[in-house]
């Protein structure tokens, strides 16, 4: 069996953003994901704000981790070179309750140590958003505010891991956890066994099952499922910030969000699942959607939406709505890294650093590793380079003069080099979430086959054999006619 010193479990942005910080160590590191990529969970079906940290209830994990992580990104995208975009948000009120909770935001704001946060009036808000409700009073806007795709920044934190010596074992699935009286644990997967003399669980909604395969029992997770709508990048009613009505307790509220490509999202409902696998779209969770769009932007063109989808959020239950990162009560060198709920996406560097020091608190050394690269070179994107770089770029390759997926112009050579650079593409869908064929107007509708006779080429496999996302998700099934 081979040994490590940390195994982590769950390649989402939490479980991608812990290998990518202990890479910096001198530290053997396993990232195991049950799935055919990393990001493909809670990661996947994610609206991508970078909440500043007004959000959290004082003295919570996440008002401690949020502003943290926030803050980060700027630097994290230029070592990684992911996409970031400045949006701000707004956090609209259309009452003098709504104004009071305003109020409570500002002060959470205050003492979460968030800046660049003011109260505006109404006027103040249409200034900056022509097409706003008209009967919005006022809002909360929060300045630093960002945009990630979040299953884009997992890709860079995997990839950055890898380059600085971590395995990433995709189609690993833990089948069983057990702690041998040497203190090692051997971690049973469905492609083999493993040592390590940690373990840390970052299983999204199955935290609480991989936990209980070790014997653990300390919390439980459920499921917050989410639907999501994309609207096309042209819209009569276009918005350059993210916009939340003012909060329940149990969700931000259907927003709308430009993303970091130029389309606008709406999402996301919020419903708690028994079935942690359900992420199928419900039609009474879309019209939700469209109606809280109309009550912040009456105009929208909802005809624009060109795809739903939908995920889950894990949540901590009887845990105050909050993280449950810990070292375990009962097996020492078990870290729980647990109901990464939002705003987990924007606290995830900082919980990577959290767990680090959980880790170093349990026993593990941590000696920088001699040659760490903090650098990751992102796959040239054929579409924002210059007619100049494009030409030069078909010259050494041609394979980038061949347009593929024409909605968003993704090339060929774009494509061989996601499926072979860092933790390189194997599914459609992996192809998408890194160079985004697919993701245009028509969803794929031109450019799916040939972004699976591309698959099929570079990995030396029958098209059949090439699956859409998971395992066992052909798309092909044999031919009709001889």
């Amino acid at each position: 069996m081979k040994n490590y010193d940390v195994i982590i479990i769950g390649g989402g942005i939490t479980g991608t953003g812990i290998a990518h910080e202990l890479a910096k160590y001198d530290v053997k590191t396993a990232l195991m994901e049950r799935g055919m990529d990393v990001g493909i969970g809670a990661t996947k079906g994610n609206g991508g704000v970078v909440h500043p940290g007004y959000d959290p209830h004082p003295g919570t994990l996440k008002a401690k981790l949020n502003p943290v992580g926030a803050r980060m990104y700027p630097r994290l995208s230029k070592e990684l070179g992911f996409g970031l975009r400045h949006t701000g948000t707004l956090v609209v009120a259309y009452s003098d309750a709504d104004l009071k909770k305003v109020d409570e935001l500002l002060d959470n704001a205050r003492v979460n140590g968030v800046d660049q946060v003011e109260k505006i009036n109404g006027e103040q808000l249409r200034n900056r958003e022509p097409f706003m409700n008209p009967a919005a009073v006022g809002a909360l806007l929060a300045h630093t505010t960002t945009m990630i795709d979040p299953f884009e920044v997992a890709i860079a934190f995997a990839d950055n891991a890898k380059d600085n010596d971590t395995d990433i074992l995709t189609n690993h699935e833990v089948q069983g956890i057990t702690k041998d009286e040497d203190g090692l644990f051997t971690v049973r997967t469905s492609a083999g066994d493993y040592r390590t003399r940690y373990v840390v669980d970052a299983a999204g909604v199955h935290a609480d099952d991989v936990a209980a395969l070790a014997g653990i029992h300390e919390y439980r997770v459920q499921g917050r499922h989410g639907n999501i709508c994309v609207l096309d990048k042209e819209l009569s009613t276009p918005i350059s910030t993210v916009m939340f009505p003012c909060p329940s307790p149990e969700t931000k509220g259907l927003a709308l969000i430009p993303t970091v490509s130029g389309n606008t999202l709406i999402g996301s409902t919020a419903t708690m699942k028994e079935d942690k696998e359900d992420v199928t779209n419900d039609a009474e969770g879309i019209n939700e959607l469209i109606a809280g769009a109309r009550h912040l932007v009456p105009d929208i063109d909802i005809s624009k939406i060109i795809r739903t989808f939908a995920g889950q959020r894990p949540v901590a239950l009887d845990n105050g709505n909050d993280f449950y990162i810990a070292e375990s009560e009962t097996v020492p060198g078990f870290i729980h890294a647990a109901g990464i709920q939002s705003p987990g996406a924007a606290s995830s560097p900082a919980i990577a650093e959290y767990v680090r020091d959980l880790l170093a608190d349990a026993g593990l050394e941590l000696k920088d590793r001699e040659g760490y690269n903090p650098y990751r070179e992102p796959a040239p994107d054929f579409s924002e380079l210059s007619a100049e770089d494009q030409d030069a770029l078909i010259r050494k390759d041609p394979a980038y003069g061949r347009i593929v997926c024409r909605c968003e112009t993704v090339t060929e050579g774009e494509i061989v080099a996601a499926i072979h650079e860092g933790v390189g593409a194997r599914t459609v869908e992996a192809v998408k979430r890194r160079t985004r064929a697919g993701m245009g107007r028509c969803q794929s509708g031109f450019c799916q086959y040939r972004v699976m006779q591309i698959l099929a080429r570079e990995l030396g496999i029958p098209e059949e054999e090439v699956h859409f996302e998971e395992k066992a998700s052909q798309v092909l099934f044999g031919k009709l006619k001889g």
